[in-house]
């Protein structure tokens, strides 16, 4: 690229008789010299620098004549010495105007409670990193589960603007459409640790995008990681007869799963767990991982845990939305700060979660609660169940069969060849 600059100042002869106009003399190594960019604006410092040319050059005797004198470069220093003062007064203008600079203030919420593993292991230093990294401009002020409103009711507050963000597991938008359902969870699931999830996750994500615009929420994504949930237990449950007739807690496709299994489906709210478990009310209850469970006090009101995990496997604990208006209005390099803190917060969730989780279920087994192990060929004909569950969801939109096809591919890549088989993966 040529860096000649074209402005006009005073022509100059140069010894061996070549004459340059205006700029043109001022070559690349004069602009380092001067520490000044060939691209800068102020015209006042080329001045300067073709004044400190002109003085080298006349005192080594190369130059045969001053067009125009050097009067004029006097005047021109001066000119310069009044810009500079200017200059000052315009760069702490400049501070105050970027002192000044918007400050978006935006409210998220969570289906996580405050003071929990995934509320602190993720959500907060989230906002805490894009509140640095973009120096303020933009704060998101987070609430846990219920703190405004009911989780449920979250998808609507971030469509219509109450709220700009949502952290919320997909699950529970399954009565708006089979493919929240399918993404919230997948029965027969062999996909349990954070790799394979995010693998699965960013193979799906251009298609559950779609799906969120249909409903006018932008999708930003997998928030972070959720470890494989565990079925708790106040009965033994040592094979699939063993289901029949059982009363589970479950929640999104889990209650198609579950009655597919024999047993009776029933919804409660987090809170409600532990009380129908203590009272019988439920014989049996999943609601996440050794850790958050523990979290919860289900450990002292649980007498089994019932593995393999045959529902909930490894998932996108959170799916990051935000209002399409309020996402627009931002710049883009704010954009690109949500988007660097939600990878961090993956990345935080593999430790905070999964490796925690493993660490929790010590707690547990010291309280004795024993684990059941289903017998092979149960577990085996259970994923089948799983998997025709799992296709009578496809069936019910063009967008929850695309979302099945690209689940059964993903498993082929991952090795479960068998049961990529049984979604119809050819």
């Amino acid at each position: 690229m040529n860096r000649t600059v074209a402005r006009q100042s005073s022509g100059i002869d140069i010894e061996g008789g070549e004459r340059r106009e205006g700029w043109d003399w001022l070559n690349p190594a004069l602009w380092s010299t001067c520490n000044v960019s060939s691209s800068e604006e102020s015209q006042e410092l080329r001045i300067l620098c073709e004044w400190r040319w002109c003085h080298e050059q006349r005192r080594q005797g190369r130059i045969a004549t001053l067009a125009r004198g050097e009067d004029e470069m006097r005047r021109a220093i001066a000119v310069l010495l009044t810009t500079i003062v200017c200059a000052g007064f315009c760069v702490i203008d400049r501070s105050d105007a970027v002192a000044a600079e918007k400050v978006y203030k935006w409210r998220a919420v969570t289906h996580q409670l405050v003071g929990t593993a995934r509320y602190k292991g993720t959500v907060v230093p989230f906002t805490e990193m894009v509140k640095k990294a973009s120096n303020g401009r933009l704060i998101i002020e987070p609430y846990g589960a219920g703190v405004l409103f009911p989780v449920p009711e979250s998808f609507d507050a971030v469509r219509d603007g109450v709220v700009q963000m949502a952290m919320v597991w997909a699950g529970y938008w399954a009565g708006k459409d089979p493919v929240f359902a399918l993404a919230g969870s997948r029965p027969g699931d062999r996909i349990v640790d954070f790799d394979e999830n995010f693998y699965r996750s960013e193979i799906q994500a251009p298609l559950l995008g779609k799906v969120y615009d249909k409903y006018g929420v932008k999708y930003l994504g997998g928030f972070d990681f959720g470890p494989t949930e565990i079925l708790m237990s106040v009965k033994p449950i040592r094979s699939l007869a063993d289901f029949k007739g059982k009363k589970i807690r479950t929640a999104g496709i889990g209650a198609s799963f579950y009655s597919a299994l024999g047993a009776g489906a029933v919804s409660l709210s987090a809170p409600e767990v532990y009380q129908a478990m203590q009272l019988g009310t439920v014989d049996a209850a999943e609601y996440n991982d050794w850790l958050v469970n523990k979290e919860m006090a289900l450990h002292e009101v649980t007498k089994f845990v019932i593995e393999p995990c045959l529902h909930v496997g490894a998932v996108d604990d959170k799916d990051l939305l935000v209002n399409p208006k309020a996402w627009a209005e931002l710049p883009d390099d704010l954009k690109a700060i949500v988007m660097a803190a939600r990878d961090q917060a993956r990345y935080l969730s593999a430790v905070a979660y999964g490796v925690e989780s493993k660490k929790a279920k010590t707690e547990w087994l010291k309280r004795k609660v024993q684990i059941i192990t289903l017998p092979e060929n149960d577990v085996k004909e259970i994923r089948t169940i799983g998997a025709r569950v799992t296709l009578d969801f496809a069936k019910k939109s063009p967008e929850a069969a695309e979302y099945v096809k690209l689940y059964a591919k993903t498993l082929y890549d991952l090795g479960y060849v068998e049961e990529a088989s049984a979604l119809g993966h050819k």
